[in-house]
């Protein structure tokens, strides 16, 4: 790279606690610059400095937290959909409320009994249902399914929880009282934090589902309650920005299904550093 003596700046200091009123939320925000920035030519930027509270919740409201559920019973069907409460959950807790959702769903005085374990060496929860077979319906039958009976869902927003439940084959296993359906656990459910922005770059990254818009892929690296920070890691981890006006800036935090991160309210905070390529 060569030297930025003929940049506006040099770096601009991001936080999400001065966004702009309007902005929707601290994962989708804008930033209004104090002034207008015109850049040159060949200008360039790294996001660096990054750091973003791991302030979500295993279980978030309206992105994993429903459970479909089919019990047959001499050929005919059952469905459910069970809505779990969103918080953070260990092995045992998720066994548990699944075990009360279903009791509560559809048990109400009757003989069908739900048994759920939870068993913290294999990371496996087990499901049957005394005297009846039963699945948790894949994402991938739910939206092919014909026969569905139970309450109506949107196919394109399933919010289910079968990425937690690694139920993502593409027809359900059937379990029964002898043999129970599992499920390995994964309690991590976004690997990765996707910054983008739709008015910096040049757009000339490509995303998981196609974006174009992406400026910076964070590992996540800390757990639940501690800070995730990532820095630049190569001298070609740069993208275009020739030619750009900035003066409001937009920035999203979403995960590989972009969803965008529910961060609680929690601020994140992050650097542009701008340079000249060759």
């Amino acid at each position: 790279m060569s030297h930025s003596d003929s940049l506006p700046v040099k770096k601009i200091y991001i936080d999400s606690k001065f966004r702009r009123h309007d902005s929707v939320s601290t994962s989708n925000f804008r930033i209004d610059l104090p002034n207008t920035l015109k850049l040159p030519d060949n200008t360039v930027f790294y996001v660096d400095d990054v750091c973003i509270p791991h302030s979500w919740h295993t279980i978030e409201a309206g992105v994993n937290d429903k459970l479909y559920v089919r019990t047959v019973l001499n050929g005919a069907n059952t469905d459910y959909v069970s809505t779990l409460t969103a918080q953070n959950y260990n092995g045992t807790q998720l066994k548990t409320e699944i075990d009360a959702k279903i009791r509560t769903l559809m048990f109400m005085g009757s003989a069908l009994v739900p048994n759920v374990s939870y068993n913290s060496q294999t990371q496996r929860i087990s499901l049957s249902i005394t005297g009846h077979d039963c699945k948790v319906m894949t994402d991938i039958e739910l939206q092919t399914i014909s026969d569905w009976g139970g309450t109506a869902y949107d196919v394109n927003n399933l919010d289910s929880v079968n990425e937690l439940l690694t139920n993502t084959s593409k027809v359900s296993t059937i379990g029964t009282t002898a043999t129970p359906v599992q499920f390995y656990i994964n309690l991590q459910p976004i690997r990765n934090v996707y910054m983008r922005s739709p008015n910096i770059s040049t757009f000339n990254t490509i995303g998981c589902n196609g974006e174009s818009s992406i400026i910076k892929k964070v590992p996540v690296s800390s757990n639940s309650g501690d800070m995730i920070f990532s820095n630049v890691t190569s001298e070609n981890d740069f993208l275009d920005c020739s030619r750009a006006t900035w003066k409001t800036l937009e920035f999203h935090l979403i995960d590989v299904n972009a969803n965008y991160i529910n961060l609680h309210g929690s601020n994140v905070s992050f650097s542009l550093i701008l340079d000249r390529s060759v």
